[in-house]
């Protein structure tokens, strides 16, 4: 097994809060100097320095991702209580709604005739 200095691809991608598929983006791109080092699998990425976490990478803030998650949940809370209201308001207009049995003597509900 080889010895390695640096970040693994993983720890890199805990270390900055994003995930690994973006940490091979920002490598790509070039926001990261990479090297290739052969592994037990095969070549693996080695991140030799990490920015500052202070400084996020990408252009998206990391305090923004909550904001959106929270919002989802929200926008899915809205959309459950406005199908119960839907529902409630349906059952409302049947209370509400006239009964439209006819009347009838008492004799022709005693005996009604056998079908």
């Amino acid at each position: 097994m080889f010895l390695m200095k640096g970040y693994t691809l993983r720890e890199a991608a805990e270390a900055l809060g994003v995930s690994i598929v973006t940490i091979r983006r920002y490598i790509k791109s070039g926001k990261l100097k990479a090297r290739l080092v052969p592994s037990k699998f095969g070549e693996s990425y080695i991140i030799e320095d990490l920015p500052l976490p202070t400084k996020p990478l990408s252009d998206n803030t990391l305090s923004t991702q909550p904001l959106i998650s929270r919002i989802e949940q929200l926008s899915q809370e809205v959309g459950y209580w406005k199908a119960k209201a839907e529902l409630l308001q349906e059952r409302l207009l049947l209370l509400e709604a006239p009964k439209q049995t006819p009347k009838q003597k008492w004799w022709q509900r005693l005996f009604r005739p056998w079908q």
